[in-house]
């Protein structure tokens, strides 16, 4: 009797353990493993406490105002252990899908390498569509000057200059684009007009890269590289000591008529035992959310490390 309950209960996990596959039609005989959907190892000692001292936080920061919404995924990388709160509710990822345009282009440059060396001409129209909105910072870019792709990759990374993400969209097709979320089975932003991604799935583009099972060895490390010069310091890498290297990309976004800012970082965390963390916070100020998830990051680290 014993020994078919805990049958049961394996055949049961099993059951909800999810392949998933590029189905690129490219190949006869193979079919890429991209990553696997497993589920939640909330019932595991360390990983509850976790995830309750996660829940604690989020609760205390709500309680003094600093925080409205937050969602939590993390992802223990060696073993596939994870756990969240609330890891499926979605906000508006921002600034943190340029890490889909960078991987689109590091895509194309498998087949056509000489795409990064492209030259691409900054113009007054996009410096302005830049300038149009007051939430973007000021492109480091020039107008009337050129640049290679490759570098543009980087300052939208590493700085996250909107004028070199506008002008790198306008040089790939939106079939290069889709690619990514058609590998993965994730609705995407052309399909839908107001795009929400939650932890959880947003998660999937960086363990890809971490497996390398998506873009190539090389580019998967060059992703993963510029990553790790990510300016923004005051999120995920806030809460983890400096001589820890994270790969990391940051969003923000402010609704107007709900008065709401939102702040988003996600990044892959390298101590010993690597993690990813993925925190999606909204609140009344920037500064209330930056804080927050500071926090967090600091309880995953003592907590994992």
């Amino acid at each position: 009797m014993g020994a078919k309950h805990e049958y049961g209960i394996f055949s049961a996990k099993l059951d909800i353990i999810k392949p998933i596959r590029s189905n690129s039609g490219s190949y006869k005989f193979i079919n890429s493993l991209l990553a696997y959907i497993l589920p939640s190892a909330d019932q595991q000692k360390e990983l509850k406490n976790l995830q309750s001292k996660i829940s604690k936080e989020i609760a205390n920061k709500k309680n003094s105002g600093d925080l409205s919404d937050a969602s939590v995924f993390f992802y223990d990388l060696n073993k596939g252990r994870w756990v969240g709160v609330d890891e499926n509710k979605k906000f508006i990822p921002s600034s943190m899908m340029k890490v889909i345009i960078m991987v689109s282009y590091l895509k194309k440059s498998e087949k056509n390498p000489d795409i990064l060396d492209k030259e691409l001409a900054y113009d007054e129209k996009i410096d302005q569509l830049v300038k149009s909105d007051p939430l973007n910072m000021i492109s480091g870019l020039k107008p009337g000057k050129k640049y290679k792709a490759g570098e543009l990759i980087e300052k939208m990374i590493i700085d996250s200059d909107n004028g070199a993400q506008f002008l790198l969209i306008d040089n790939i097709s939106q079939t290069d684009l889709d690619a990514i979320y058609n590998a993965l089975n994730i609705e995407n932003p052309d399909t839908e007009n107001n795009f929400l991604i939650s932890p959880r799935i947003y998660s999937l583009f960086l363990r890809i890269l971490y497996s390398a099972t998506y873009l190539n060895q090389e580019n998967s490390e060059k992703a993963l590289n510029m990553l790790s010069k990510t300016t923004f310091k005051e999120g995920l890498a806030g809460g983890i000591p400096e001589n820890i290297a994270i790969a990391h990309k940051y969003g923000e976004n402010f609704e107007s008529d709900t008065r709401q800012a939102e702040l988003h970082d996600c990044g892959i965390i390298y101590t010993e035992n690597p993690y990813l963390l993925c925190i999606m916070t909204k609140g009344k100020t920037l500064d209330g959310l930056k804080a927050t998830i500071r926090e967090i990051s600091s309880i995953v680290y003592r907590e994992h490390f």
